[in-house]
């Protein structure tokens, strides 16, 4: 900036001052030189009255210093006049270099702002469908053989499938073996189009022979199930997709405008709608796009914050998972801890059932 203002500088430089001063002063001796040049002090060394005619002698002593300013005054003239045409090119072109860089400058807002408009009208539309997905909700408890509908079906899924993973008997084999065949069946209910249930281990056996009379403590008969895919299958994928829409977007680049987003989305989640997405992600091929190396949607982005943790089934399989998450978060942590229930502690976690801990999840 300091470099374009000198540039533009009109003012005379020293050097300039010296010559207009030097001309100014021939222009004034001029007059004096016949004067001077014909003193008698002179005429001892030069003689100039011997040089012919008084006006001779004048325009002979005064033309020189006359022509000399004139030289000088006349090169001054055109040295200002090019300096002027020079500062005028360069002020035109500077110009238009400047309308050049507001024109890229306002078409690249423009440009951003539509993006970013574009951006707000497919998210919020995204959003209205979410929230007709939630209305569109229409379950039949397996529990009680009541119809439970919208937001209400989340609170009654959780519920019962909290349920269902405790009529398994988990001494035979590993928690997450039993949990991926809970998980098929809990969507696809209890069908053996869907299900291999001959193939079911022991541990199953409460589900197996369903209710019995002498024991009152399983009353719940879950060979009932019917399943929640046509339910659940379409509302987690639209769910992920308006994730992945943000965290991926182009028109919002910096981290804060993406939670911005994600924050409006998330309240829209009750509290079952998030344990039944941990649920969703917990087992290998269904949700496990929602947290791994390549996504990061729940320590990055915190989708499921508000996680009630306390109403989870307590194994420690997902007492692991859900503490694998915050160590995973706390390597890169933001402002905030990972989980509500976390508070402001950051190494706050849910306590141990048991010695065992998960493997190859993180």
């Amino acid at each position: 900036m300091q470099d374009k203002k000198k540039d533009y500088q009109t003012n005379l430089t020293p050097l300039l001052i010296t010559l207009l001063i030097l001309a100014g002063s021939l222009f004034v001796f001029a007059p004096f030189a016949p004067h001077l040049f014909t003193n008698p002090a002179l005429l001892k060394y030069v003689d100039f009255r011997n040089t012919g005619q008084i006006g001779d002698t004048l325009g002979g002593l005064m033309s020189p210093f006359i022509n000399l300013a004139a030289v000088i005054v006349t090169g001054l003239a055109f040295y200002m006049q090019y300096r002027a045409n020079t500062l005028q090119v360069q002020i035109f072109t500077d110009q238009i270099k400047q309308t050049e860089r507001q024109f890229r400058k306002e078409h690249l807002y423009k440009e951003t702002q539509n993006k970013v408009q574009q951006f707000e009208s497919q998210f919020f539309e995204m959003l209205r469908l979410h929230k007709e997905n939630v209305d569109e909700l229409n379950i039949i408890s397996v529990v009680n053989g009541k119809q439970v509908t919208k937001r209400q079906a989340f609170v009654t899924m959780a519920d019962e499938f909290k349920i269902f993973l405790s009529y398994i008997n988990y001494d035979h084999l590993p928690f997450i073996h039993e949990y991926k065949h809970a998980l098929d069946i809990f969507f696809w209910g209890w069908n053996k189009e869907y299900i291999d249930i001959d193939t079911l281990s022991s541990s199953w056996n409460r589900i197996i022979d369903g209710p019995n009379e002498d024991n009152h403590l399983f009353p719940i008969d879950f060979r009932e199930y019917k399943g929640y895919s046509s339910s659940l299958g379409h509302y987690f994928r639209h769910l992920f997709l308006m994730v992945k829409f943000v965290a991926y977007s182009n028109a919002i680049t910096d981290y804060d405008g993406k939670m911005k987003y994600l924050k409006i989305l998330r309240a829209q989640l009750s509290n079952h709608e998030q344990i039944m997405l941990f649920y969703n992600w917990l087992s290998e091929g269904y949700g496990g796009a929602w947290e791994n190396e390549e996504n990061k949607f729940f320590t990055e982005y915190k989708i499921i914050h508000n996680l009630w943790v306390g109403e989870l089934f307590q194994n420690q399989y997902i007492v692991d998972a859900v503490n694998g998450l915050i160590d995973k978060y706390n390597r890169n942590p933001k402002e905030t801890p990972l989980f509500e229930f976390q508070g402001n502690d950051f190494n706050l976690k849910m306590k141990n059932i048991e010695s065992k801990s998960l493997s190859n999840l993180f």
